[in-house]
């Protein structure tokens, strides 16, 4: 299936007047409204209180807290929506929406989802994320002049909507890989500047060979004589941290690193690594394409925000 055979081009809205969050989703809900009551809904089911939907669109965003980066993706699931309507907004110029996005975003797509239409919402938006993410897909959509050039730019570059969602869909791609000559203070500073407890070992091709966890690095400066002890709490010694800051610079990834836990292809299916890594109660999944190359990374955080709350 194709990911404009779910767009409705006369739900692409340019011209968004609107400069803060409540403003822009009230204007893009209330002119959907509009067109849906005046020409496109003879039988008057599209109805929804407008000022309610954008409420419950902020109230869930301000509970979740989940940033945007670059493209906003609000939406709002509930019984009396008897579809999947997309609703898309291109700004003028980049807008922060809230406070925790990490970019300012000038694409919004709002979802209003149906009962019974969160799985193609979800596939519907893996599609979509996979587009955008390349920053020539994202700026061509933002320099549209409507909603027929919109749908014509997907329609031109073949966006897909897999029938499942995949390790490709989940991936976080952002996460640079360490290779095993570097230092020890090299990836701490990478575990630190990216927020990660599990880092990708790879070799001078990019295929993944290793695990850095940083447990393992932390458990290797301390007494092995603590670890047999059920009582600890007497100690309070900070030798083993200052340890770590002495010697940082003289140790190498290769004495850290571990096998990798779980990889899996790009294709592999939502269900498929989720079993694993809850079977195995592995926190961290890597994700390689047919070569053994890494592509990117899930952790269980994904999967709770892109799926069950995405």
């Amino acid at each position: 299936m194709k990911l404009v055979s779910i767009i409705n081009e006369a739900l692409v809205f340019t011209g968004i007047s609107g400069k803060t969050r409540e403003a822009i989703y009230l204007e893009m809900l209330t002119r959907a409204k509009n067109l849906f009551d005046n020409d496109y809904n003879p039988d008057n089911n599209f109805k929804f209180d407008v000022e309610k939907v954008c409420a419950g669109i902020i109230e869930r965003e301000n509970t979740l807290q989940l940033p945007y980066e670059g493209v906003a993706l609000p939406h709002l699931r509930q019984e009396e929506f008897n579809d999947l309507y997309l609703i898309i907004g291109i700004l003028p110029e980049a807008i922060q929406l809230q406070e925790c996005d990490a970019k300012p975003s000038r694409i919004v797509l709002i979802s209003l989802i149906s009962g019974d239409t969160s799985d193609l919402y979800l596939k519907g938006l893996a599609a979509f994320a996979r587009f955008v993410s390349k920053e020539e897909n994202r700026t061509a959509l933002e320099n549209v002049r409507n909603g027929a050039e919109f749908c014509q730019i997907l329609r031109d570059a073949d966006v897909r909507i897999h029938n499942n969602l995949t390790a490709s869909d989940l991936a976080t791609d952002d996460i640079p890989a360490i290779h095993p000559e570097e230092t020890l203070s090299h990836a701490l500073d990478v575990f630190t500047s990216n927020n990660r407890s599990c880092l990708p070992v790879v070799d001078e091709n990019g295929k993944l060979i290793a695990e850095l966890n940083s447990t393992d690095v932390m458990r290797q400066f301390i007494p092995e004589y603590l670890f047999r002890m059920d009582h600890l709490d007497f100690i309070n010694s900070f030798d083993p941290f200052n340890r770590i800051f002495r010697e940082e610079d003289e140790h190498f990834v290769k004495d850290y690193m571990s096998p990798v836990k779980l990889q899996v292809k790009e294709d592999t299916p939502l269900i498929q690594f989720t079993v694993k890594m809850v079977k195995d109660k592995v926190g961290t999944c890597f994700v390689v394409d047919a070569d053994g190359n890494y592509k990117g990374v899930i952790i269980t955080k994904d999967i709770v925000k892109k799926v069950l709350r995405g």
